[in-house]
């Protein structure tokens, strides 16, 4: 049977082959083979997605007619050898910038990562997850709002995450030091 992971594994595979396997699997189907990507085929899903065409807007995480801390989550998987399943979900606020927060196992370990997303200022086509920024409201019921610094720091300190389109429902991201200096870290993301 043909899954995200095979068609990874396979050389010179493109983007177009990725997309049109993903938008043809029922949603659950979808959120399965993505979620089920191992290091070497996110990396892969990383480089191939590269200068897609595809441009992602923050309508893409949440929609145009959402309502301010009206949330969106999306299912993921890291590329860390442990605790790699996780939701990152998104909001906007008020003002109209954008929040979210890393749903996941360990938070009352790691913290809730606290984010403020944006368009790249780097690749126009990219989303921007700023750890380095937290939002000043959240939706009612979740956890509270603290810095990524100190002890929280360990996992979300001093990063910013970038994110790629690969389908209508799915992106691969990437970890770095700052936007700056890219990390051995990817996660891919199904709505």
């Amino acid at each position: 049977m043909t899954t995200l992971a095979t068609l990874l594994d396979t050389p010179g595979i493109k983007l177009p082959e990725l997309t049109d396997h993903l938008e043809s699997l029922p949603h659950k189907y979808r959120v399965i083979q993505a979620t089920e990507l191992n290091k070497r085929q996110q990396t892969t899903l990383w480089d191939v997605a590269a200068n897609s065409g595809h441009k992602l807007d923050m309508n893409y995480v949440v929609p145009e007619d959402a309502q301010p801390l009206e949330f969106f989550p999306f299912e993921g998987k890291n590329s860390l050898p442990m605790f790699t399943r996780f939701q990152k979900v998104f909001y906007r606020l008020p003002d109209g910038s954008y929040g979210g927060y890393n749903n996941q196992a360990l938070a009352w370990f790691t913290g809730p990562g606290y984010y403020v997303a944006g368009m790249s200022g780097q690749n126009p086509d990219e989303i921007e997850v700023d750890y380095l920024r937290v939002p000043d409201q959240k939706p009612s019921g979740w956890p509270a709002i603290v810095p990524n610094e100190g002890f929280y720091g360990l996992v979300y300190g001093g990063t910013k995450d970038y994110l790629r389109w690969v389908s209508k429902d799915v992106v691969i991201g990437r970890a770095t030091k700052g936007g700056v200096e890219p990390m051995p870290n990817w996660f891919v993301l199904c709505r």
